[in-house]
């Protein structure tokens, strides 16, 4: 319990129960993004985890988790039967570096936070499922900054001679366009979504707006998405492709799998398997 309020968490909520129907309140970070939370019962951290969504809503996903999510399931499972013993408390902190007095956690720091800490809800799966992801991400990035350089090289030799050049890309291309590399988390893959990285979000369209995503799989096809710009407090933008992005997601990926994004244009995307 030291631990959470030397690195900043504070109370914001506590969990309730009537008659076996879960619920919680909370009276702080309901709208954040990229939020470290922990449920606290009888001065003992219980539970510590992070999301990336707007908090309220997450916290919802414990009273009516999927049928696939056996972690959330066994989350809620374990709050309503220690309910009976006494409060169980929902303490948060934002993620985010702000006027230079808070640094933003990693995921490798936070791994290693929680495995400090060692809640006793948290599952073994959890915590290897973490590593797995915290490399995924290294990779992405890896992947992403290779890529990078690639076509700067790509571009120099083109613009040195007339010959034509082979670009080290999936296929060629006239105009090289900005491109990253994403993990695709658990929500995306549910709900047919994913949330634009801060710096490339200017590389699409305004608020509301609609936009073309390419899908490169098993077929290549084009599906209407929109713009999303309130879902997150940075403002970066939210992809919505709703049920069509999720049968793609479902059809040629996986939870924490590698889908590459090629910026077309503000009105259209692209999206492959990495």
């Amino acid at each position: 319990m030291e631990k959470l309020l030397e690195l900043g968490l504070k109370k914001v909520g506590s969990w309730k129960k009537s008659e076996k129907v879960l619920s919680f309140e909370i009276s702080d970070f309901k709208d954040s993004t990229d939020t470290i939370f922990a449920f606290v019962q009888n001065s003992t951290v219980v539970y510590m985890a992070t999301t990336t969504e707007n908090f309220e809503t997450f916290l919802n996903t414990f009273i009516n988790p999927s049928s696939i999510d056996l972690e959330k399931i066994g989350i809620k499972n374990l709050l309503l039967k220690n309910l009976d013993n006494g409060d169980i408390s929902i303490y948060a902190l934002k993620n985010k570096k702000f006027f230079g007095f808070m640094t933003k956690f990693s995921p490798v720091k936070i791994a290693s936070i929680i495995k400090e800490i060692n809640p006793s809800w948290n599952s073994d799966d959890l915590k290897d499922r973490m590593k797995n992801i915290v490399g995924k991400d290294r990779n992405a990035v890896l992947k992403s900054e290779k890529l990078k350089k690639e076509l700067e090289v790509a571009n120099e030799n083109k613009n040195s001679s007339d010959e034509n050049v082979t670009v080290p890309t999936k296929e060629k291309t006239k105009k090289q366009h900005e491109t990253y590399i994403f993990i695709l988390g658990k929500s995306y893959y549910d709900r047919g979504f994913f949330n634009l990285k801060t710096s490339y979000s200017h590389l699409v369209g305004e608020d509301k707006t609609d936009i073309q995503i390419v899908l490169e799989g098993k077929e290549k096809y084009t599906i209407s998405g929109k713009i999303n710009r309130t879902a997150n407090t940075s403002k970066a933008a939210r992809i919505i492709g709703n049920k069509a992005l999720k049968i793609w997601f479902q059809e040629n990926s996986k939870v924490n799998g590698e889908i590459r994004i090629t910026f077309i244009s503000k009105k259209k995307i692209k999206l492959e398997v990495a």
